[in-house]
């Protein structure tokens, strides 16, 4: 066992230094030209994916089915031993970039197509209504906003690329991969050779890793505000029915509206009393918990709990009592009743 280690199988393989930082740097070239490639697939196909074009979402499902199905390393035997045969010979180097980057691009394509998705409806309805074409939406509106949930699995993918450049030592290569081969089997130390393969492989994929665990904490920490989704609190309410499509939930719109109601109502009341109580059907009852009469003090609504559409109703019924006072007093003469609706707010103002 400590034979496989032992001290002059290392020194053998430090005297090597030069070829082991060539091959390093090789590796770590055809991994940052093939993320290019990738990427540039990944983001093509994605924002295909969502096309409403049904030939554009065929092409990218072909396109995705195919290349995830298929080996890597049987692609870069298409390309290092069937292209030749058509008249297309490239080099070690450009089969690698070629052949990881339009794989990991199928894969990234699912994360953008994905990204996509989990974007409000509302933001492509907004970008249309202001007259954004199909492609200045996706990369000035959609694609900004998805950022965030798609970069940690980028990067997860990213790291997974580096890994896969390991299998152009098939092809010689010259990365990393193929040197430690090289080595090992002149030299039959394959122990060290592998190691210090491990190490560097290691370098470069474990920081890329970090990056997406941090950048997914960050994402699920800020999920409400990136995506605009609020279905884990509209899941709470009752009253919601449709989770996902508002910005706010049912219980912030319900608190919201609330607040106002206790002043609308005492404006109201202090301002201009009706001359008749109310109807007892009249959604203000709801506030003190029972009918209303002429010398009952108003109720405290402040304390009271409401949802969204009480509160809502409630509002919209005071709106309806003034609008029909305002009616009987001023007929049809619309600058009249503005008049008397401002000093209505004015004298409410200076009562409060």
């Amino acid at each position: 066992m400590l034979d496989a280690f032992a001290p002059f199988k290392w020194e053998a393989l430090f005297a090597q230094w030069p070829a082991i930082l060539q091959a390093f740097g090789v590796t770590v070239a055809i991994s940052a030209c093939a993320l290019v490639v990738a990427l540039a697939f990944g983001v093509l196909f994605g924002v295909l994916s969502v096309s409403r074009f049904g030939a554009c979402r065929t092409l990218a499902r072909v396109y995705v089915e195919a290349v995830q199905n298929i080996p890597l390393l049987l692609q870069v035997f298409v390309l290092y031993a069937v292209f030749p045969l058509l008249g297309l010979s490239l080099t070690s180097y450009w089969i690698g970039v070629l052949a990881i980057g339009f794989y990991h691009g199928a894969y990234m394509s699912e994360v953008v197509r994905s990204g996509i998705g989990s974007i409000h409806r509302g933001q492509f309805e907004a970008a249309k209504s202001q007259g954004f074409g199909y492609w200045q939406m996706m990369f000035l509106i959609v694609l900004p906003q998805a950022m965030r949930i798609i970069v940690p699995p980028m990067a997860v993918q990213a790291a997974n690329l580096v890994k896969n450049t390991s299998v152009l030592a098939l092809i010689a290569g010259g990365e990393l991969m193929y040197f430690s081969n090289s080595f090992a089997g002149a030299t039959s130390y394959y122990g060290p050779a592998y190691v210090v393969a491990a190490v560097l492989y290691f370098i470069v994929c474990f920081p890329l890793s970090r990056l997406a665990v941090m950048l997914e904490r960050r994402m699920l920490t800020n999920r409400r505000v990136t995506t605009g989704d609020a279905t884990e609190a509209l899941a709470e309410d009752g009253l919601e029915a449709t989770p996902g499509t508002h910005d706010i939930t049912g219980h912030a719109a319900a608190m919201a509206l609330s607040r106002g109601v206790p002043a609308m109502y005492a404006g109201m009341t202090g301002a201009a009393p009706a001359p008749a109580p109310p109807s007892p059907r009249h959604p203000l009852h709801d506030l003190a918990g029972g009918p209303a009469s002429s010398d009952a003090p108003a109720p405290d609504a402040a304390h009271q709990r409401f949802t969204g559409n009480v509160a809502a109703a409630i509002a919209d019924g005071a709106g309806i009592e003034l609008a029909q006072e305002l009616a009987c007093e001023c007929g049809t003469d619309e600058g009249k009743a503005r008049r008397l609706l401002r000093a209505k707010t004015k004298e409410a103002s200076d009562h409060g």
